[in-house]
């Protein structure tokens, strides 16, 4: 009876094929390739493709033979690989187990007559190297980082005051110029600054450094008229002051931020504050520089926090296809890691994705990861209306007796809620009104409709600020300020943190 080898997870690693193909082995010969450059596997002849069904080979030292021979005439520079013979459960047949060891001779091509091709592996699938992968794969085999790479700006171009200021107060320690800068890979021993000391100057030269970040009205994009609530794009700075501006926008942008009390952070927030500061650090020090005009994203929704980074997993391998238990650390720019890990911004043992789940223990919702080829994706559930993680007993009954009665309802209630919902005229209606009798003769007609503007985009639901304000009205901030201070004192908005304002519903206050 035929044998079977089940892939599972693992389909990244593993190849099958019928016979071997001799007259195009180019079939098979990227995906030995795609193994050399990304993680190693295994291409396994004599087997179904798409039940994976061990059927033999009718001369596996013939096959064997013309394997080794075609590797080595085709692939270039000289791979490692071993050839195992295995049983097939058929009679007097054979397969070949073709093992394929990634690296350290980096990039790995399929040579043929005018064909030099490197290949990757994305998921299941050898394909062609892109021109940053292969960027990234020369820097390997040169057992060096983008960031290591030197740039075309010298040491009195720059400037470090941000840097040694946070490296004296993270660590205690004095960081003494230039002699760190050298020691630790920002500059190299001629005054050249690496890309990693122009990741970390006061400057910001490396432009495809910026975050974007944006505030989402609702759950989706593009669902709802003027849907981005806020937005900003920091960019020309620091990677620190990046982080440090991102992780501001979430806090402002989250209606229950965490705050700091004596020695202690509270935690009764929408987001834990130790799984952003995780996502951030490592999309900013595990993305791809190399991929020009990218960015980092940030989009908050009303429900979760999406952080996107270009360039997916370092090996080729899927995040979602992993064990999230068991994921290795892999750094793609190790000085500006590093130097995170001085300053206690990250954990150097790798345990970054299991706190990150972790923080979410008491809720139903978990964190999930994605990544492809181009970009890296973790999304954080709104704890403030993520669901418990366990349903006390008596609820949970009490939801079933009642379900049968809420499923007769509820096409009425639909009805009802979409009738209210539609352009909610209601809730506009009632505001005005409000607002009329609380200003009197107070404003000038502009100012009243300004503020109806204001309402008709944040309703009372959504927080905004001097910013917000001053662009949608073009006005300098100082005018948005006197805006607020007038609102402020009628009443009509109230004061929730620093710079971040809400219109009030007495309603429900």
């Amino acid at each position: 009876m035929p044998i079977s080898i089940q892939s599972g997870a693992e389909a990244t690693r593993i190849d099958y094929k019928l016979s071997l193909e001799k007259e195009k082995p180019k079939s098979w010969l990227k995906s030995v390739s795609a193994f050399a450059n990304t993680s190693g596997g295994h291409i396994y002849f004599g087997f179904t493709d798409d039940t994976h069904l061990a059927v033999g080979l009718d001369d596996v030292q013939a096959t064997a033979s013309k394997i080794s021979e075609l590797i080595t005439s085709r692939i270039s520079p000289n791979v490692r690989f071993e050839l195992t013979e295995i049983e097939s459960g058929t009679k007097e047949k054979s397969c070949l187990d073709l093992f394929v060891s990634n690296g350290p001779n980096y990039p790995y091509y399929y040579v043929h007559e005018r064909t030099q091709e490197a290949y990757v592996r994305h998921g299941d699938r050898s394909v062609l190297a892109t021109t940053a992968e292969l960027n990234n794969l020369i820097l390997k085999g040169q057992n060096r980082t983008y960031d290591s790479l030197p740039s075309r700006y010298k040491l009195l171009d720059v400037s470090f005051t941000l840097l040694k200021a946070t490296y004296k107060k993270e660590t205690g320690e004095d960081f003494i110029l230039p002699r760190d800068l050298i020691s630790m890979g920002f500059v190299d021993e001629d005054d050249t600054v690496t890309n990693a000391g122009l990741l970390l100057c006061d400057q910001g030269y490396i432009r495809q450094s910026r975050i974007v970040c944006t505030r989402w009205k609702g759950t989706e994009k593009g669902t709802i008229d003027g849907d981005a609530l806020d937005d900003h794009e920091f960019s020309e700075a620091s990677i620190i002051t990046l982080l440090n501006d991102a992780e501001s926008f979430i806090r402002n942008n989250s209606k229950n931020a965490w705050t700091i009390r004596g020695m202690r952070r509270e935690e009764k927030s929408d987001y834990p504050f130790k799984a952003v500061r995780e996502v951030l650090v490592n999309a900013l020090i595990h993305r791809d520089y190399q991929i020009v005009g990218t960015e980092v994203h940030v989009d908050i929704y009303d429900d979760r926090l999406e952080i996107t980074s270009p360039g997916g997993m370092l090996n080729g391998s899927r995040i979602q296809d992993l064990d999230l238990k068991r994921v290795p650390s892999m750094r793609r720019n190790e000085i500006i890691s590093d130097i995170f890990g001085r300053l206690h911004y990250m954990d150097r043992r790798g345990s970054g994705i299991g706190r990150i789940i972790n923080s979410y223990t008491d809720f139903a919702e978990k964190p999930t990861f994605y990544s492809n080829e181009f970009y890296f994706q973790v999304v954080l559930p709104n704890r403030s209306v993520a669901s418990p993680a366990q349903m006390r007993l008596d609820q949970y009954t009490k939801t079933q007796l009642t379900d049968e009665k809420t499923q007769l309802i509820d096409e009425k209630t639909q009805l009802v809620d979409r009738k209210l919902n539609s352009d909610r005229d209601w809730e506009l209606i009632y505001f005005k009104e409000k607002m009329l009798w609380q200003v009197g003769n107070s404003f000038r007609s502009k100012t009243i409709d300004q503020i109806e503007q204001l309402f008709k985009r944040y309703r009372y639901d959504y927080s905004f600020n001097r910013r917000n304000i001053a662009e949608m009205f073009g006005i300098s901030e100082n005018g948005a300020s006197g805006f607020i201070k007038k609102c402020l004192e009628k009443d009509i908005i109230k004061k929730e943190k620093i710079d971040s304002y809400r219109f009030v519903n007495t309603q429900i206050e």
